[in-house]
Parts: C-alpha cells; sequence; structure tokens
C-alpha cells in the first residue's frame, strides 16, 4: 500500500473538484428536463410556469427555447421539493438566467399562478401577451392544463 501526503491546501482543492457541477442531460418539454448531479439523474419540473406539451400548439418551439437557453451552458439547480406526483420540483439557472422567467419573457411559457407568487413573471407574461411573442401569435392559445384536461387520456396513451 502507497501513502501519498498532501498539504492540506491540496486536500481542499481535491474536494472542490470532487464536486462536479450539475449537468443538463436532455430537456424534455418547456418545463421539464433531466439533471445528471454527481450519481444522480433526476427529472426536474421548473416551479413558476406550466409550458404547452409537445403535442400541443408551440410545444416544440417551448422546447426548443429552453434548449437553447441551457444546452451547453453551466447550470445550477435550487430544489425545491416534489409535487403530488413526485416530480423534483425546483428553480433552474443557465448561464445565471433564471429558465422560467426566460420562458414566460419569450412566450414559451404561461405563468402558473395557481402555484407561483412570484409577480413579476405575471407582469413578463402580459408583456409578451402585449407583443404577441411565442404562444401569444394565436389568438386564443389554449392552457396547458385546459389541454391536459380536454386530451390527456389520448396523450398518455401514446406515450
Amino acid at each position: 500500500m502507497i501513502k501519498v501526503w498532501l498539504p492540506a491546501g491540496m486536500l481542499l482543492l481535491a474536494s472542490v473538484y470532487a464536486h462536479a457541477a450539475p449537468a443538463l442531460v436532455n430537456v424534455i418539454d418547456g418545463d421539464t428536463v433531466i439533471i445528471r448531479d454527481n450519481n444522480l439523474t433526476y427529472h426536474l419540473r421548473l416551479l413558476d410556469i406550466d409550458a404547452p406539451e409537445r403535442q400541443q400548439a408551440f410545444g416544440i418551439q417551448s422546447r426548443r427555447s429552453l434548449k437553447q437557453l441551457c444546452e451547453h451552458t453551466s447550470i445550477s439547480v435550487h430544489l425545491q421539493g416534489r409535487d403530488l406526483y413526485g416530480r423534483t420540483l425546483g428553480h433552474l439557472y443557465c448561464n445565471n438566467t433564471d429558465a422560467s422567467q426566460s420562458q414566460i419573457a419569450l412566450g414559451m411559457a404561461w405563468f402558473n399562478a395557481r402555484y407561483s407568487k412570484r409577480l413579476e413573471l405575471d407582469a413578463l407574461q402580459r408583456q409578451a401577451q402585449q407583443q404577441r411573442l411565442g404562444l401569444w401569435q394565436d389568438a386564443d392559445p389554449m392552457p396547458p392544463w385546459q389541454w391536459r384536461k380536454q386530451y390527456g387520456q389520448y396523450y398518455r396513451r401514446q406515450r
């Protein structure tokens, strides 16, 4: 057995590098990603927003928008617990940009007023609506919670 003696400063440096930063594995849709953090891989559902489902109008564009923001960038995740479906909830930052805030500002997601108190996001949504950005180009876009209620059974069978 070989013993290696390292100065205390080297041990601290080694422990810092032992904890890798979280990495984006995949973007599922406009409000859900897969994250790898050390040996743990999990689905992260972004707080404060509800993005169109992939089969829904603007679903592909919403996913593409989140992917463009976060792919090949440094990310940080602030976990906030789990929802009723067992999904991990939290905030995702890509190059220090709040992904939920970005999605709303670009018109790629709805502000989830039922579960969020971040009123600045409501103001960003109104601004995106006025500018007819993203999904707000449609005269009367269907919110994802209504789409899931109307088409959810069919959608679940197709996955």
